[in-house]
């Protein structure tokens, strides 16, 4: 009897640990990016610790010396959180603030700056060099503009094409950034997806990764042609805290994140950024208390990372579209890898990617509608597992053909890579 019950336990054990084993797991951690998250007011371990339990591993330090930086630096290494360090001696004294701060563990690099126009590249270019002179462990970070209207005189170049091609040949960086904040009064912004089908083939034809962005939090933005409000308007608006303003970009919701967060990575982004968490609808209230959109963007972070050894370092293969219509800019998907028998959308249709990440390809579907769930046929041939949300693996055929995928959601579907 006890020989058997030592037999048993054995196989428990060894079942439970080729069920461990069975899943799609990454030593490295996606990063994950909030936009000055934590105020020069706010720096303690306790604040950054927030940031690490909603799933920040990055936070940029809009400080106003460096003395706040040195503290800032401090506090965010207990916490497990590095910093993109920016405060007015980063630009007056580069060298000296690169020397004073390029061997803290808690550096990931230093913010140059947002939206420039071409007229300013080979000045941000110039301040890169400066401080690479004097720490090449650590590198410059300038997010770019998006092309949202028809407004193109805020780029100094003819065209969006020009203006990225531009900046990318002058600014040493080691991946491109852009922010988009694609749900705007209820429906997707029109050409969200033109931008990211063209960071997308930078990525697949020059193996240029990107960074974008996810919206956390309400926002007023997006008018077709008319200029944008400054920073500081929205921050004053901000502090009044007004639940009967109407924003542009409502509180975000589950749906809205997720969607945000699986476009950009069905697409090849190999970072996420938030913005932001101040104001109103935001994951952290006027008393840095968490909101409800805390809750969300932890549970989307954590997704993030149960995933990373899908997306990060994937390459992208292909991006098409389905549904009765589908966006501008978009392909329709005409094409199945061979392990997919067949694959059917309802709804308003689904972002249909394929990557490829070391000895195995991914299909990747994500609902396009935020606010309702999108029925899914798929039937697979016995190679293809289905990717649960913590990464594990199942045969996808011991799955029923019709499925659903909650708003703005994914499925995911590993197979074998073709042999080269």
């Amino acid at each position: 009897m006890k020989n058997h019950l030592l037999i048993l336990l054995l196989v428990l054990l060894w079942m439970g640990s080729a069920a461990a084993q069975n899943k799609s797991k990454s030593k490295l951690t996606f990063p994950v990016m909030s936009w000055g998250a934590i105020s020069q007011s706010e720096i303690s371990v306790d604040s950054y610790r927030k940031l690490s339990e909603v799933g920040v591993n990055i936070d940029i330090a809009f400080f106003q010396h460096a003395d706040s930086i040195a503290k800032a630096l401090d506090a965010a290494a207990k916490a497990g959180v590095r910093l993109m360090i920016s405060c007015p001696e980063l630009k007056s004294q580069p060298e000296r603030i690169a020397e004073r701060f390029r061997n803290h563990p808690a550096l990931e690099g230093y913010f140059l700056g947002d939206e420039p126009s071409q007229s300013t590249f080979r000045t941000l270019a110039d301040w890169a060099k400066a401080l690479k002179a004097k720490d090449n462990k650590h590198y410059a970070f300038v997010n770019l503009y998006p092309d949202i209207n028809s407004n193109k005189s805020k780029f100094g170049t003819a065209s969006y094409r020009e203006y990225v091609e531009a900046f990318d040949q002058i600014f040493p960086a080691p991946y491109l950034s852009f922010d988009f904040y694609p749900v705007v009064d209820g429906a997707l912004h029109p050409r969200w997806f033109e931008n990211l089908a063209f960071y997308a083939d930078k990525y697949k034809s020059a193996g240029r990764p990107f960074w974008a962005f996810a919206l956390t939090t309400s926002y007023l933005a997006y008018s077709e042609d008319t200029p944008q409000p400054t920073l500081d308007d929205f921050y004053q608006l901000y502090k009044s805290y007004r639940p009967e303003k109407t924003f542009v970009h409502g509180i975000p919701t589950l749906g809205e994140l997720r969607l945000q967060v699986y476009a950009n990575l069905a697409y090849g982004a190999q970072g996420i950024e938030y913005w932001s968490f101040r104001g109103y609808g935001s994951p952290l209230d006027a008393e840095g208390r968490r909101t409800i959109v805390f809750d969300r963007v932890q549970k989307v972070s954590r997704e993030i990372q149960s995933l990373a050894g899908i997306f990060l370092g994937a390459t992208v293969h292909s991006v098409a579209h389905t549904g009765t219509e589908i966006p501008n800019g978009t392909k329709r998907l005409t094409h199945l890898p061979e392990p997919i028998r067949l694959l059917e959308t309802g709804g308003r249709g689904a972002i249909v990617s394929q990557l490829e990440h070391g000895d195995n390809r991914y299909l990747v579907v994500v609902n396009r509608d935020f606010a309702n769930p999108m029925k899914l046929i798929i039937k697979t041939d016995a190679t293809v597992k289905k990717v649960l949300k913590d990464g594990s693996l199942v045969p996808a055929m011991e799955y029923a053909d019709a499925t659903e995928i909650e708003p703005g959601d994914v499925a995911i579907y590993q197979y074998p890579a073709e042999k080269k």
